[in-house]
């Protein structure tokens, strides 16, 4: 059974921002993707619905069996649903501004209680996008909501240094961010990301964490005795000029690692077995081919995806 763990189907209207190997750095490619979203939106929907039409079939065409597929429209929903693949669509909600998050959250649940009339093989979760952009009430929330629920809960964490930065010291390019939108101040917590969501109850849902670059040895073993997922981009950070994540130290703990090849606007394509190849590359060294080549049928990524905890 493939996996591709981490997908945002509708951004593939935006492959003309895909980084080329020489990469270009994480905050700079925020912000044209923001604009570049502003720049779509007079055409409405229609964009991303094409697009998630033709990641669907990509999917379908590399062999792809099982995906987790992130929305921030909402346009990938219905569509993975009737498409008769598994997994998980995660419909994203963020904010830094206490009162908006929290009403964004409100919104979005009473979405996701909808959708999930409709769940079969494929579930409908939640995305709290990252720890740069959220309030951390929003993220208190909404993990309080996913374990009393049982709503699978996935999120961008410890991707790129300048995360590190902004949680740890308040400083780097977020600043430039959140300058540039006029966006909230952040109130860094002086702590590592997975450090910092541990301390919000975030771990205690289990949620399917995406890259997982800019951990330390305490933050593994945080991540081990949560039982929670991870998910392995490689092209994707490569390209965002992100670290080597350490997999070697991930597998040694028991961390569940599984690959994903994240948008068509940071990765060249949804061919997960293309991510593993990658991957083999990178880790040279570090992990062995065949170890590598097993992450893409993980059974720990599958139940993560189709039903990551139990109602307790």
């Amino acid at each position: 059974m493939l996996i591709n763990s981490h997908t945002h189907l509708e951004l593939g209207c935006l492959s003309h921002l895909c980084p080329s190997e020489d990469g270009a750095a994480f905050v700079p490619w925020i912000i044209r993707l923001i604009n570049a979203r502003r720049e779509l939106a007079p055409q409405g929907m229609a964009p991303y619905w094409a697009a998630v039409e033709a990641g669907i079939a990509a999917l379908r065409a590399n062999g792809t069996e099982v995906v987790g597929d992130i929305t921030a429209t909402g346009e990938s929903v219905e569509p993975l649903l009737a498409s008769g693949l598994r997994g998980c669509v995660y419909y994203e909600v963020l904010g830094l501004n206490h009162d908006e998050a929290l009403t964004r959250l409100d919104q979005a649940r009473q979405r996701i209680n909808d959708w999930r009339k409709g769940e079969g093989a494929m579930r409908v979760g939640i995305s709290v996008h990252a720890p740069y952009s959220c309030h951390p009430d929003l993220f208190r929330e909404a993990a309080r909501w996913c374990i009393a629920e049982n709503v699978p809960l996935c999120i961008h964490a410890a991707e790129s240094p300048a995360e590190t930065q902004l949680l740890a010291w308040h400083m780097g390019d977020f600043l430039e961010l959140q300058r540039t939108f006029n966006l909230p101040d952040f109130s860094a917590p002086g702590k590592l990301p997975i450090a910092y969501l541990e301390d919000l109850g975030v771990l205690e849902a289990k949620p399917l964490l995406v890259h997982c670059v800019e951990v330390n040895d305490e933050d593994i073993t945080r991540l081990a005795r949560s039982g929670s997922v991870v998910v392995h981009c490689p092209r994707s950070n490569q390209r965002l000029r992100c670290k080597r994540m350490p997999l070697e130290k991930f597998l040694a703990a028991g961390v569940p690692v599984t690959l994903g090849t994240d948008s068509l606007a940071s990765s060249p394509s949804l061919a997960v077995r293309e991510e593993a190849e990658a991957a083999i590359q990178l880790h040279a060294g570090h992990v062995p081919a065949e170890t590598i080549r097993g992450l893409l049928h993980t059974s720990a990524a599958f139940d993560s995806l189709g039903a990551p905890y139990a109602k307790n």
